[in-house]
């Protein structure tokens, strides 16, 4: 058996492959550069590309990555802990903020803004626009492109994700803005 041969065999090497580069490489890259202003954004994006490559994978790469139906220990883990990075990030960015302008329902507001646009958004509407996007491109160009693989997929899915995370900002800013101008503190 050749060496390429073992190492495709081995059970979940693509999740494994996913977290030894989004989970440990770019996040300890950010950390040792003191880079925690990229950090406290990216980790909660890491909700949306873990769905994105989950939903286009199917149904043989990156299935016990962040799976939507939890039906091993593996994916059970999996999910959890990028869920508990998404959280740390997440949390790490309302505390700050609400730290450098004194005013916690700024705080509380990014943390909100954050949270829906990372959880529910993230888990239940990208796997939806994916599929979606998957029915319609094969339903309409079907005769004219051949789609070998999932590669519309995942650019659709991270598409969508960016979108996401524009709106995010949006939202943020918008927000932060009005809060600060209006003098709103509500805690």
């Amino acid at each position: 058996m050749s060496f390429v041969n073992i190492c495709l065999s081995i059970p979940n090497l693509d999740t494994i492959i996913f977290y030894l580069i989004f989970v440990i490489a770019i996040p300890a890259t950010l950390f040792s550069s003191s880079d925690f202003e990229t950090l406290k954004y990216y980790l909660p994006a890491l909700v949306m590309l873990a769905v994105t490559l989950t939903e286009s994978g199917k149904p043989n790469l990156f299935t016990n990555l962040y799976p939507q139906q939890i039906t091993n220990f593996s994916s059970f883990l999996s999910r959890n802990i990028i869920n508990g990075l998404a959280l740390i990030g997440l949390l790490t960015q309302a505390i700050l903020i609400a730290l450098a302008t004194n005013n916690l329902t700024l705080g509380l507001a990014t943390g909100l803004i954050t949270f829906t646009i990372t959880f529910p958004l993230a888990q239940q509407i990208l796997p939806f626009f994916i599929n979606e996007f998957d029915l319609w491109a094969h339903t309409v160009f079907s005769r004219y492109i051949n789609f070998p693989g999932n590669w519309h997929l995942y650019f659709i899915g991270i598409l969508f994700g960016m979108v996401l995370l524009g709106i995010e900002y949006i939202l943020l800013t918008n927000f932060t803005k009005y809060i600060i101008s209006s003098g709103v503190n509500i805690i």
